[in-house]
């Protein structure tokens, strides 16, 4: 599996859990335990899924400080989980460059979203990146 496949993984288990609203704890053990298909990447999605999870209070209030007129409330599931992934990637994962996270975040907003979501995103995480 690849970093890019890895990081769409990470996509897909924050909006499950943000759907369906499950424990945060319940949903890491259960990827512990049952992931065995990553690979190499296994390590890079419990450590940014454990980073998302445990510091989902600090990342929700970066991301709604960088909307600009959006309650992190009346942003989709979609949007909101792929800015989750990409904001813990660039304020708790040193070893990842912002521009990567924030190219394959808009990439990701593109692909499950638009283009114009991907627009949104990128205005968004490029406002976090000039507040790092």
């Amino acid at each position: 599996m690849t970093r890019k496949e890895a990081r769409e993984h990470c996509f897909k288990l924050m909006f499950e859990y943000e759907v369906q609203k499950n424990d945060a704890q319940t949903m890491l053990s259960y990827f512990v335990e049952n992931e065995l298909s990553l690979g190499s990447q296994k390590n890079y999605v419990e450590t940014l899924l454990r980073s998302a999870v445990e510091n989902i209070a600090h990342i929700d209030e970066t991301i709604e400080q960088n909307t600009k007129g959006w309650r992190i409330s009346r942003l989709p599931k979609v949007t909101l989980a792929v800015l989750r992934v990409a904001v813990a990637e660039m304020l708790y994962m040193d070893d990842i460059a912002d521009s990567i996270s924030i190219n394959e975040a808009v990439e990701l907003a593109k692909t499950y979203n638009d283009e114009k979501n991907g627009k949104f995103v990128n205005g968004i995480l490029a406002s976090v990146f000039k507040g790092k």
